[in-house]
């Protein structure tokens, strides 16, 4: 299964409408990470299954997407989308790892910092109570909006096939 992920598009739709035009197939879906919800009114997006949430800048016109976040069950994955700045991402990701250990999460996909992130916890990492039964892969896919690290504005791909999980960024 093929996910492509924005997050933090802040107005600017052209990065996402530049992002699906490189992929060299349709993703199977797009999850979107919050702060832009307004930009996924898109004709590209009609034909994928589009999962978002809500960031901390989303007020308007978005009462149908969640706010805390939603869970996924993929290919044999649980995964957790949040904007993560109800979990203190900016400051550290001991909050988000724990809210993810709590429910039973081991793929976690978060946006707000505007920096792209990968991180794994193997298997056996105690967290809080809870040790991992399978490794916890924390992804950000940075800002699809701003060129924050002078880098380009980025987005992520995400591919699950059995156990395998395949996490790359995209710079546009």
């Amino acid at each position: 299964m093929e996910l492509l992920i924005f997050s933090d598009s802040h107005g600017n739709a052209d990065g996402i409408r530049q992002a699906l035009a490189r992929q060299p197939r349709r993703p199977d879906a797009v999850c979107f990470l919050g702060d832009g919800v307004r930009d996924l009114d898109l004709p590209a997006l009609c034909e994928v299954a589009v999962y978002a949430v809500r960031g901390n800048c989303d007020w308007s016109r978005t009462e149908d997407v969640p706010w805390t976040g939603r869970t996924l069950y993929l290919e044999g994955h649980t995964i957790l989308l949040t904007h993560g700045h109800l979990h203190g991402v900016k400051s550290g990701l001991g909050g988000l790892i724990s809210y993810a250990a709590s429910v039973g999460a081991d793929v976690v996909l978060f946006g707000h910092t505007h920096r792209p992130t990968e991180r794994v916890l193997p298997a056996g990492t105690q967290v809080g109570d809870r040790v991992l039964e399978r490794p916890m892969y924390l992804l950000n896919p940075g800002s699809v909006g701003y060129d924050e690290d002078g880098e380009g504005r980025s987005f992520g791909t995400l591919t699950l096939q059995g156990d395998a999980v395949l996490f790359a960024h995209g710079r546009l």
